[in-house]
């Protein structure tokens, strides 16, 4: 526990720091703390909720917003506010009508509240575009440290939330060990977070982000860290032995070699004939990869029995909310699939499942189809603010909106796997994309209107000197 208090203590005072001489100066800070930390660094208060360092960096960085940041952030409008007070209004309706008020409200802190804060805070404070480079090299490192923990597993078979009090873990046997042991994967590394198929996803979603920052950045010191991380987080990625992340990675690399036209292509071509080469030079990873695939389409293997569980998800969630009006409307509760499970015929076995493989069936089932209508309104429409930017934008400026638009689709995509939108930090990743996706099209399209009324003021200044003339 001290432990703990001692982290937080130091998350505290390095965002107070970094803000001495600007609040867009914490950023960086910020958002490396919110993708390294675990869930396990919290302070648990009994009856009411955990106090992670989650919440503890957002509560700081509002601080600061209202201590002397305010005075420096935009005024301009808050894209996407329309959409996110309709969420909020319908979770809170779904709330009154949960099956449990109190599991509900806490998720709905979590899950809505933490998010559209962090959303405000971003928006209102970013006004350069270099805080958004920093912002993302801050997140990238983060996650090259969370692929070194996980190199640690694999070769020290010891996990980094070892460090944590063990009544804080999270674990799948039993509360023996945070390490992630299946049987016919073997250890599948989980880092910092909560699953292995969550580390994976917010890998997919790093990946084409490095690869942009490799293609722009010019500080060789940086390049190299890059590099590193860049490394570590295939070979990360591999490690996790999860399917949708994979596929999530090759569908982000084929979308990142269409839409982006610079040094990226090289690079990705390059890591194409080096996985290549490692799968000629090491028989046993292609044996690994296609020996997954076949379990994947063999029903009586786990593997398989988690990839045919998803269809008997997706049928149970839409029968659950037809079975009366109210539920259709406004579902069961947030948070209430995980604490009061649902009876799933799978396999021809009727029982009760408390984990739900794919997050759009949880949105439905917690809150029904008018709140999953609203939430994908939200996430869609960010990601088409993200297209628009691209699509107005020159290049090479257009090239960034395309990878932020690239990483979110990866994430969506990910969503139908696994319910990864409010447990770990990938969810949090997502929403600093979100917002940095907001920014970025603010900043940049403002600074190009700027330069076309100034090239149109050159030019009736020149008309009118010739006419006097």
């Amino acid at each position: 526990m001290i432990l703990i208090i001692c982290m937080q203590c130091v998350i505290v005072l390095s965002l107070a720091i970094a803000a001495r001489r600007s609040l867009e100066n914490a950023l960086p800070v910020f958002c490396f703390f919110l993708v390294l930390m675990p869930l396990e660094a919290r302070l648990v208060i009994p009856g009411l909720f955990d106090f992670n360092t989650m919440r503890l960096s957002l509560l700081t960085l509002l601080v600061l917003y209202l201590y002397h940041g305010r005075s420096n952030s935009n005024d301009s409008a808050l894209p996407l506010k329309s959409l996110m007070l309709l969420n909020v209004t319908w979770a809170i309706c779904s709330t009154i009508y949960s099956l449990s008020v109190a599991t509900s409200a806490k998720q709905l802190i979590s899950q809505v509240v933490e998010y559209y804060l962090l959303y405000f805070l971003l928006v209102r404070t970013i006004t350069r575009v270099s805080t958004i480079y920093n912002i993302v090299f801050a997140m990238m490192m983060a996650m090259g440290i969370c692929s070194i923990f996980g190199v640690i597993e694999v070769y020290a078979r010891w996990s980094i939330l070892r460090i944590f009090p063990q009544n804080l873990w999270i674990t799948y046997n039993g509360g023996v060990d945070p390490l992630y042991i299946e049987w016919g994967r073997g250890l599948r590394i989980r880092s910092t977070f909560p699953h292995p198929i969550l580390f994976g996803d917010a890998l997919a979603m790093s990946i084409p982000l490095t690869l942009y920052l490799l293609s722009i950045w010019e500080r060789r010191r940086d390049r190299i860290l890059l590099w590193i991380s860049l490394v570590l987080m295939f070979w990360a990625i591999y490690k996790t032995s999860s399917r949708g992340p994979w596929i999530a990675t090759i569908l982000c690399g084929t979308l990142l070699f269409i839409m982006v036209h610079n040094r990226v292509r090289t690079y990705l071509l390059v890591i194409a004939l080096m996985a290549a080469a490692v799968l000629l030079a090491r028989p046993g990873v292609w044996s690994t990869i296609a020996g997954l695939y076949e379990s994947s389409t063999d029903a009586s293997s786990p593997v398989g029995a988690s990839y045919l569980y998803r269809d008997a998800l997706d049928n149970a969630v839409r029968n659950a909310v037809r079975k009366e009006p109210g539920r259709a409307l406004l579902g069961y509760g947030l948070g209430t699939f995980r604490e009061l499970g649902l009876e799933i015929n799978f396999l021809n076995i009727v029982q009760r499942w408390y984990t739900c493989d794919d997050n759009w069936a949880v949105f439905l089932y917690e809150t029904g189809y008018v709140g999953l209508f609203l939430i994908a309104a939200l996430l869609f429409s960010a990601l088409w603010i993200a297209f628009r930017t691209y699509w107005q934008l020159p290049p090479p400026e257009s090239y960034f909106s395309a990878v932020i638009f690239i990483s979110l689709s990866g994430f969506y995509f990910l969503l139908l796997s696994v319910a990864g939108y409010s447990w770990g930090q990938q969810g949090y990743m997502a929403w600093i994309l979100i917002s940095i996706a907001v920014s970025y099209s603010r900043i940049v399209l403002q600074d190009d209107d700027e330069q076309t009324e100034d090239e149109e003021g050159r030019g009736m200044e020149e008309q009118y000197e010739l006419y006097i003339a």
